[in-house]
Protein backbone atom coordinates (compact mmCIF):
# COMPACT_ATOMS: atom_id res chain seq x y z
CA UNK A 1 0.00 0.00 0.00
CA UNK A 2 2.61 2.18 1.32
CA UNK A 3 5.48 1.27 -1.42
CA UNK A 4 6.95 3.85 -4.22
CA UNK A 5 9.09 4.54 -6.35
CA UNK A 6 13.28 4.71 -4.66
CA UNK A 7 14.76 7.82 -5.60
CA UNK A 8 18.53 7.71 -5.51
CA UNK A 9 19.79 10.89 -3.73
CA UNK A 10 23.16 11.61 -1.12
CA UNK A 11 22.33 13.23 2.20
CA UNK A 12 18.78 13.53 3.27
CA UNK A 13 17.56 10.05 4.15
CA UNK A 14 14.71 9.22 1.41
CA UNK A 15 12.27 6.65 2.55
CA UNK A 16 10.20 4.66 0.16
CA UNK A 17 8.53 2.05 1.98
CA UNK A 18 7.47 2.48 5.64
CA UNK A 19 7.19 -1.17 5.90
CA UNK A 20 9.99 -1.76 6.37
CA UNK A 21 10.71 1.46 7.61
CA UNK A 22 11.97 1.20 11.64
CA UNK A 23 10.21 3.76 13.53
CA UNK A 24 12.37 6.48 15.31
CA UNK A 25 10.93 9.57 17.98
CA UNK A 26 11.09 12.31 15.22
CA UNK A 27 9.77 15.60 14.51
CA UNK A 28 7.44 16.45 11.33
CA UNK A 29 5.52 17.70 8.87
CA UNK A 30 3.23 16.68 6.43
CA UNK A 31 2.29 17.89 2.85
CA UNK A 32 2.34 17.80 -0.93
CA UNK A 33 4.93 20.87 -0.95
CA UNK A 34 4.75 21.58 -4.38
CA UNK A 35 7.51 23.79 -5.28
CA UNK A 36 8.96 24.14 -1.86
CA UNK A 37 8.22 27.51 -1.61
CA UNK A 38 9.11 30.61 0.38
CA UNK A 39 6.16 29.78 2.77
CA UNK A 40 7.19 26.12 3.29
CA UNK A 41 10.70 27.08 3.70
CA UNK A 42 9.78 29.30 6.58
CA UNK A 43 7.50 26.57 8.16
CA UNK A 44 10.43 24.06 8.09
CA UNK A 45 12.66 26.15 9.60
CA UNK A 46 10.08 26.89 12.98
CA UNK A 47 9.89 23.18 12.28
CA UNK A 48 13.21 22.61 12.86
CA UNK A 49 13.98 25.13 15.85
CA UNK A 50 11.27 23.35 17.70
CA UNK A 51 13.38 20.08 17.14
CA UNK A 52 16.66 20.97 18.04
CA UNK A 53 14.97 21.87 21.60
CA UNK A 54 13.82 18.68 21.87
CA UNK A 55 16.81 16.50 20.02
CA UNK A 56 14.46 15.17 17.27
CA UNK A 57 15.16 14.36 13.56
CA UNK A 58 13.35 16.64 11.19
CA UNK A 59 11.35 14.12 8.81
CA UNK A 60 9.38 16.05 5.68
CA UNK A 61 6.43 13.35 4.89
CA UNK A 62 4.95 14.18 1.23
CA UNK A 63 3.14 12.16 -1.28
CA UNK A 64 5.11 10.16 -4.49
CA UNK A 65 2.10 11.25 -6.63
CA UNK A 66 0.06 14.21 -5.80
CA UNK A 67 -2.97 13.48 -3.93
CA UNK A 68 -4.68 15.82 -6.64
CA UNK A 69 -4.26 12.94 -9.21
CA UNK A 70 -5.87 10.33 -7.45
CA UNK A 71 -9.14 12.05 -7.92
CA UNK A 72 -8.70 13.74 -11.43
CA UNK A 73 -6.32 12.10 -13.50
CA UNK A 74 -7.00 14.05 -16.73
CA UNK A 75 -6.74 17.44 -15.18
CA UNK A 76 -4.67 19.96 -16.61
CA UNK A 77 -1.20 20.78 -15.56
CA UNK A 78 -0.27 21.96 -12.42
CA UNK A 79 2.73 20.76 -10.95
CA UNK A 80 5.63 22.87 -9.40
CA UNK A 81 8.46 20.53 -9.07
CA UNK A 82 8.38 16.88 -9.95
CA UNK A 83 9.49 14.58 -7.34
CA UNK A 84 13.40 15.19 -7.93
CA UNK A 85 13.39 18.57 -7.84
CA UNK A 86 10.92 18.63 -4.92
CA UNK A 87 13.61 16.20 -3.02
CA UNK A 88 16.54 18.48 -4.07
CA UNK A 89 14.78 21.60 -2.57
CA UNK A 90 13.78 19.78 0.87
CA UNK A 91 17.11 19.18 1.03
CA UNK A 92 18.39 22.46 0.84
CA UNK A 93 16.01 23.62 3.63
CA UNK A 94 17.82 21.05 5.98
CA UNK A 95 15.13 17.96 6.23
CA UNK A 96 17.06 15.12 7.86
CA UNK A 97 14.50 13.11 6.21
CA UNK A 98 11.74 12.88 3.18
CA UNK A 99 8.94 10.14 3.37
CA UNK A 100 7.82 9.93 -0.15
CA UNK A 101 3.84 8.47 0.61
CA UNK A 102 2.32 6.73 -2.27
CA UNK A 103 -1.09 8.38 -2.07
CA UNK A 104 -3.95 5.64 -3.08
CA UNK A 105 -7.93 4.82 -2.96
CA UNK A 106 -6.70 3.21 0.84
CA UNK A 107 -5.22 5.70 2.18
CA UNK A 108 -7.77 8.50 0.59
CA UNK A 109 -10.46 6.74 3.16
CA UNK A 110 -8.30 6.74 6.73
CA UNK A 111 -9.94 9.10 9.14
CA UNK A 112 -7.67 11.51 10.33
CA UNK A 113 -7.34 9.78 13.42
CA UNK A 114 -6.37 6.08 11.74
CA UNK A 115 -4.31 7.91 9.95
CA UNK A 116 -2.52 9.86 12.23
CA UNK A 117 -2.41 6.29 14.71
CA UNK A 118 -1.36 4.28 11.72
CA UNK A 119 1.14 5.97 9.95
CA UNK A 120 2.31 9.05 11.81
CA UNK A 121 2.52 7.22 15.22
CA UNK A 122 3.20 3.72 14.99
CA UNK A 123 4.81 3.71 10.90
CA UNK A 124 7.15 6.98 11.80
CA UNK A 125 7.54 7.44 15.46
CA UNK A 126 6.09 11.41 15.28
CA UNK A 127 6.50 12.97 18.61
CA UNK A 128 6.20 16.56 17.19
CA UNK A 129 3.83 17.55 14.24
CA UNK A 130 3.98 20.95 12.61
CA UNK A 131 0.59 21.42 10.48
CA UNK A 132 -0.26 24.06 7.65
CA UNK A 133 -2.79 26.99 8.87
CA UNK A 134 -5.39 25.33 6.09
CA UNK A 135 -4.14 21.72 6.50
CA UNK A 136 -6.36 19.05 6.60
CA UNK A 137 -5.78 15.11 7.74
CA UNK A 138 -7.50 12.07 5.85
CA UNK A 139 -10.60 11.51 4.94
CA UNK A 140 -12.43 15.32 5.43
CA UNK A 141 -14.71 16.12 8.36
CA UNK A 142 -16.26 19.38 8.71
CA UNK A 143 -16.47 19.04 12.40
CA UNK A 144 -12.24 18.54 12.40
CA UNK A 145 -9.89 21.20 12.36
CA UNK A 146 -6.70 22.03 14.66
CA UNK A 147 -8.07 21.36 17.58
CA UNK A 148 -9.60 18.10 16.87
CA UNK A 149 -6.00 17.21 15.98
CA UNK A 150 -4.65 17.91 18.70
CA UNK A 151 -6.20 16.23 20.78
CA UNK A 152 -6.19 12.52 18.77
CA UNK A 153 -2.04 13.64 18.60
CA UNK A 154 -2.16 13.96 22.63
CA UNK A 155 -3.82 10.49 22.93
CA UNK A 156 -1.03 9.06 21.00
CA UNK A 157 1.83 11.18 22.85
CA UNK A 158 2.36 13.71 20.09
CA UNK A 159 2.90 16.97 20.13
CA UNK A 160 1.04 19.31 17.52
CA UNK A 161 1.36 22.80 16.54
CA UNK A 162 0.26 24.92 13.99
CA UNK A 163 2.61 26.87 11.37
CA UNK A 164 2.02 30.59 10.70
CA UNK A 165 0.94 31.33 7.00
CA UNK A 166 4.11 33.64 5.59
CA UNK A 167 3.88 36.51 4.12
CA UNK A 168 5.71 38.57 0.87
CA UNK A 169 4.82 42.02 -0.15
CA UNK A 170 1.81 41.63 2.06
CA UNK A 171 0.76 38.20 0.28
CA UNK A 172 0.29 34.50 1.93
CA UNK A 173 2.65 32.46 0.31
CA UNK A 174 0.46 29.25 -1.46
CA UNK A 175 1.47 27.29 -4.18
CA UNK A 176 -1.79 28.37 -5.48
CA UNK A 177 -0.33 31.73 -5.91
CA UNK A 178 2.62 30.51 -7.56
CA UNK A 179 0.78 28.96 -9.78
CA UNK A 180 -1.56 31.79 -11.07
CA UNK A 181 1.53 34.05 -11.08
CA UNK A 182 3.22 31.35 -13.91
CA UNK A 183 -0.46 31.15 -15.59
CA UNK A 184 -0.68 34.77 -15.81
CA UNK A 185 3.64 35.14 -17.02
CA UNK A 186 4.16 37.09 -13.74
CA UNK A 187 7.53 35.47 -13.75
CA UNK A 188 8.41 37.66 -11.14
CA UNK A 189 5.97 37.21 -8.69
CA UNK A 190 6.56 33.52 -9.36
CA UNK A 191 10.21 34.19 -8.16
CA UNK A 192 9.49 36.11 -5.28
CA UNK A 193 7.36 33.37 -3.66
CA UNK A 194 9.37 30.42 -4.51
CA UNK A 195 12.54 32.52 -3.64
CA UNK A 196 14.77 30.67 -6.66
CA UNK A 197 14.07 30.57 -10.57
CA UNK A 198 11.24 28.36 -12.13
CA UNK A 199 12.89 26.02 -14.19
CA UNK A 200 11.40 22.45 -15.72
CA UNK A 201 13.57 19.64 -17.57
CA UNK A 202 13.29 17.94 -20.25
CA UNK A 203 14.22 16.30 -23.83
CA UNK A 204 15.35 17.61 -27.25
CA UNK A 205 13.50 16.37 -29.84
CA UNK A 206 13.10 16.96 -33.67
CA UNK A 207 10.09 19.70 -34.57
CA UNK A 208 9.27 21.23 -37.85
CA UNK A 209 12.21 23.31 -38.64
CA UNK A 210 10.26 26.55 -38.57
CA UNK A 211 12.72 28.64 -36.24
CA UNK A 212 15.70 27.42 -38.44
CA UNK A 213 13.98 28.41 -41.56
CA UNK A 214 13.18 32.02 -40.12
CA UNK A 215 16.98 32.30 -39.24
CA UNK A 216 16.99 31.40 -35.40
CA UNK A 217 17.24 27.60 -35.14
CA UNK A 218 15.03 26.19 -31.72
CA UNK A 219 15.90 23.26 -29.55
CA UNK A 220 11.95 21.76 -29.25
CA UNK A 221 11.48 20.51 -25.85
CA UNK A 222 9.51 17.84 -25.02
CA UNK A 223 8.90 17.92 -21.01
CA UNK A 224 10.28 15.03 -18.51
CA UNK A 225 6.76 15.32 -16.58
CA UNK A 226 3.40 16.09 -18.87
CA UNK A 227 1.79 17.62 -15.21
CA UNK A 228 4.81 19.88 -14.83
CA UNK A 229 3.30 23.16 -15.27
CA UNK A 230 4.40 25.64 -18.03
CA UNK A 231 4.07 29.57 -17.72
CA UNK A 232 1.54 31.55 -20.46
CA UNK A 233 2.03 31.50 -23.92
CA UNK A 234 4.82 33.86 -24.86
CA UNK A 235 8.28 34.67 -25.26
CA UNK A 236 10.83 34.17 -22.12
CA UNK A 237 14.48 34.88 -21.56
CA UNK A 238 15.53 31.70 -20.20
CA UNK A 239 18.93 30.02 -18.77
CA UNK A 240 19.59 26.59 -20.43
CA UNK A 241 21.63 23.96 -18.48
CA UNK A 242 22.90 21.09 -20.54
CA UNK A 243 26.36 18.74 -20.63
CA UNK A 244 27.30 20.91 -17.54
CA UNK A 245 27.29 24.02 -18.87
CA UNK A 246 24.61 27.06 -18.46
CA UNK A 247 23.63 28.72 -22.03
CA UNK A 248 21.80 32.10 -23.01
CA UNK A 249 18.26 31.36 -24.82
CA UNK A 250 15.00 32.90 -25.81
CA UNK A 251 12.10 30.52 -25.77
CA UNK A 252 8.43 30.20 -27.01
CA UNK A 253 5.67 28.61 -26.22
CA UNK A 254 2.27 28.96 -27.94
CA UNK A 255 0.81 27.80 -31.50
CA UNK A 256 3.27 30.13 -33.85
CA UNK A 257 -0.64 31.83 -35.28
CA UNK A 258 1.53 33.71 -37.64
CA UNK A 259 2.67 30.07 -39.06
CA UNK A 260 -0.57 28.41 -39.98
CA UNK A 261 -3.64 28.03 -37.81
CA UNK A 262 -4.63 25.00 -35.42
CA UNK A 263 -0.78 24.35 -35.08
CA UNK A 264 0.28 21.74 -31.05
CA UNK A 265 1.63 24.23 -28.42
CA UNK A 266 5.33 23.56 -28.25
CA UNK A 267 8.52 24.72 -26.27
CA UNK A 268 10.91 25.89 -28.23
CA UNK A 269 14.20 28.14 -27.21
CA UNK A 270 16.94 29.43 -29.41
CA UNK A 271 20.24 29.12 -27.56
CA UNK A 272 22.52 32.45 -28.29
CA UNK A 273 25.86 31.73 -29.21
CA UNK A 274 25.42 28.03 -30.26
CA UNK A 275 25.33 25.79 -33.11
CA UNK A 276 25.90 22.36 -31.94
CA UNK A 277 23.63 19.03 -32.01
CA UNK A 278 21.01 18.94 -29.41
CA UNK A 279 18.56 16.29 -30.34
CA UNK A 280 18.26 13.74 -27.70
CA UNK A 281 19.70 15.96 -24.84
CA UNK A 282 18.50 16.24 -21.29
CA UNK A 283 18.19 20.02 -20.64
CA UNK A 284 16.96 22.20 -17.71
CA UNK A 285 14.84 25.74 -18.37
CA UNK A 286 15.01 28.41 -15.92
CA UNK A 287 12.84 31.52 -16.92
CA UNK A 288 14.29 34.81 -16.45
CA UNK A 289 11.28 37.09 -17.47
CA UNK A 290 8.48 37.36 -20.07
CA UNK A 291 9.30 39.18 -23.05
CA UNK A 292 6.00 39.39 -24.10
CA UNK A 293 2.88 37.78 -25.35
CA UNK A 294 2.35 35.58 -28.25
CA UNK A 295 1.14 37.64 -31.06
CA UNK A 296 -0.03 37.21 -34.52
CA UNK A 297 2.25 38.72 -37.42
CA UNK A 298 0.80 40.60 -40.80
CA UNK A 299 4.10 38.22 -42.47
CA UNK A 300 6.45 36.03 -41.84
CA UNK A 301 9.03 38.98 -42.48
CA UNK A 302 7.39 40.98 -39.56
CA UNK A 303 7.63 37.86 -37.50
CA UNK A 304 11.51 37.51 -38.51
CA UNK A 305 12.21 41.26 -37.46
CA UNK A 306 10.26 40.53 -34.32
CA UNK A 307 12.32 37.70 -33.44
CA UNK A 308 15.21 39.38 -33.81
CA UNK A 309 14.52 42.11 -31.73
CA UNK A 310 13.78 39.83 -29.06
CA UNK A 311 17.28 38.22 -29.27
CA UNK A 312 18.85 41.16 -29.07
CA UNK A 313 16.40 42.00 -26.04
CA UNK A 314 17.53 38.57 -24.61
CA UNK A 315 21.37 39.27 -25.37
CA UNK A 316 21.25 43.12 -23.48
CA UNK A 317 19.08 41.61 -20.51
CA UNK A 318 20.98 38.23 -19.03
Amino acid sequence: MYVCTAISKKGMKIITDINEFRATPCAATIGSFDGVHLGHRAMLGELQARAAERGLPVVVITFAKHPRLLFDAHRSSFLLSDNREKVALLESSGADCCVMLNFDAEMASMSAEQFMKDILCEKLGVKLLCVGYDHHFGKPRTDEGFEQYAEYGRALGMELFMASPFFMDDIAVSSSKVRRALSAGDISLAKMLLGYDYSFSGSVTHGAGIGRSLGFPTANILLHDDMKLLPADGVYAVRLFFDGKEHKGIMNIGVKPTIGENLARTVEVHVLDFSGDLYGKDVVVSLLCRVRGEMAFESVDALRCQISHDVQFVRNLI
